[in-house]
């Protein structure tokens, strides 16, 4: 008993620390006000267009669905598929800086664990994006598009736990990019590739229904579009069979992700050299 006290008491020690973080975060976001809402104005200007290109696609194909999404359904689709591109957490540039600039030594020397300390850092700063994209992409949407037909209130948290989980699985991907740093120092590159594979077989691009046959099925048993397109084609058309799939997936792919992401940290702790340090 008295074991299982200490325990309980240190996770919750750890909880609250993890927490600190975060908080300071959020107050670090909210005293930026331009930086809060510079998300909703970017996705303001990518909704608009995405709007237009769909438009002339669907009347140029002389049809109201493609591949089972009505063009309502289009357009609101990348509303949440820019709202998680724009909301997740992106540790690369703050570990190669770390590296670069040698405050690494510092850091690796808090007593916290280091992939957990980015991770709640960034998080800090995801529910202010979420706000601040979702407010305006629902505004463009809904004037190019009107309201969203299929819309149901009542499985809302379920697509939120789905795109909990995908911004998880993206971290446990971008924080090995972002180690990568331990032995290039300049990681941009594959930083780049990482978010072009997810443009197009993750679903940011089009959705993963409008490639083809054979790319589709690369796509879909490739993480990136459980990221993207998962929870963006459950916002717009929420199916329950997909839903169980998808979080099943999601979960072994965080399970494979975190695992190499923890060997990774390992691995590259004994082998960095840090600038400045």
């Amino acid at each position: 008993m008295t074991t299982f006290a200490a325990d309980a008491g240190t996770w919750r020690a750890k909880a609250r620390k993890y927490r600190a973080i975060a908080r300071a975060n959020v107050q670090n976001s909210l005293a930026y006000a331009w930086d809060a809402l510079t998300p909703g104005i970017f996705v303001t200007i990518f909704i608009f267009i995405f709007a237009q290109i769909w438009k002339v696609t669907f009347a140029s194909q002389n049809t109201n669905v493609i591949n089972g999404l009505t063009l309502n359904m289009t357009i609101w689709y990348f509303v949440w598929a820019e709202l998680v591109q724009l909301s997740k957490i992106d540790p690369v540039t703050t570990i190669q800086n770390e590296v670069k600039d040698g405050s690494l030594a510092y850091t690796l020397g808090r007593p916290y664990n280091y992939v957990l300390y980015h991770f709640f850092h960034g998080l800090g700063g995801v529910g202010i994006r979420l706000v601040s994209v979702l407010a305006f992409g629902s505004f463009v949407a809904g004037t190019q598009a009107g309201l969203l037909a299929s819309f149901r209130l009542e499985v809302m948290p379920l697509v939120l736990f789905v795109t909990v989980l995908a911004f998880v699985l993206d971290y446990c991907i971008m924080a090995m990019i972002g180690l990568l740093a331990f032995f290039f120092e300049d990681v941009m590159a594959f930083r780049f590739i990482y978010s072009k594979i997810t443009f197009v077989l993750g679903g940011l691009l089009i959705p993963v229904d409008f490639l083809p046959d054979t790319v589709q099925s690369i796509a879909r048993v490739l993480p990136f579009n459980l990221v993207v397109y998962a929870p963006s084609k459950l916002f717009v058309a929420w199916d329950w069979e997909q839903f169980g799939f998808v979080v099943i997936m999601q979960f072994f792919w965080i399970g494979v992700m975190a695992g190499l992401l923890t060997l990774f940290y390992r691995y590259g702790v004994k082998r960095v050299t840090i600038n400045g340090g």
